[in-house]
């Protein structure tokens, strides 16, 4: 009878054991999964913000001359959809939805009429963009040819992933020359925003100058 106690307590001690590696294996698994959950939001939320910064840059080499002050360093006549230095936060990242849903443009839709850019759009939480113009500085003379000069710029984007905890808010400085012989991109874009900046000497500032993720 002694033997079949130990024999009973041995067994009751092992399945204790057992049931405690299913416990924790099962936990392990639970966590990975949640984090592969959430890098996959956090991935889906830069991809989104990305494509808003490209869309805001394809809308910035979209304008035309006559909608920027030829020359104009302070207190311009922008572009629809471009804020002058100094309007925005210092901080927008920190922001929130309801500040960028009132000052930011929704990827995907006309800047000034708010309408779907193509048919079907399906975002419920689209990105949004907003661009802001920091500096102006007439073209170098020894490259300019009939350049006028160039506007640099910040575009900041944020999106959500598949959760509203997600979140990324991205941030690209680009330059645009403007006044010249030179067609502007199309917008929305058919082709890399590259294509843009091929036109001007490649002495002039165009395109992507620097870029990060703010949060």
């Amino acid at each position: 009878m002694k033997a079949r106690g130990i024999a009973l307590l041995m067994g009751l001690v092992l399945l204790a054991a057992l049931s405690l590696l299913a416990v924790m294996a099962a936990n392990g698994m639970l966590l990975q999964r949640r984090m592969s959950a959430n890098f996959s939001a956090g991935s889906q939320a830069l991809a989104q913000a990305t494509r808003g910064l490209e869309e805001a840059r394809a809308w910035l080499n979209s304008r035309a001359d006559f909608e920027r002050e030829a020359d104009c360093s302070d207190d311009c006549l922008l572009p629809a959809a471009v804020y002058r230095p100094g309007e925005l936060p210092r901080n927008p990242e920190f922001e929130g939805v309801a500040w960028w849903q009132s000052h930011g443009i929704a990827t995907g839709h006309h800047p000034e009429t708010g309408e779907p850019l193509t048919a079907g759009e399906s975002e419920t939480r689209p990105s949004r963009w907003i661009i802001e113009e920091l500096h102006y500085a007439p073209a170098p003379s020894a490259a300019a040819g009939d350049i006028a000069g160039i506007g640099y710029y910040r575009i900041l984007a944020r999106a959500t992933g598949g959760s509203l905890g997600s979140l990324a808010v991205t941030e690209s400085i680009v330059a645009r020359p403007w006044g010249g012989e030179y067609g502007p991109a199309p917008f929305p874009a058919d082709r890399p925003s590259s294509a843009f900046c091929r036109q001007f000497d490649p002495a002039i500032s165009c395109g992507t100058l620097a870029w990060r993720r703010r949060r």
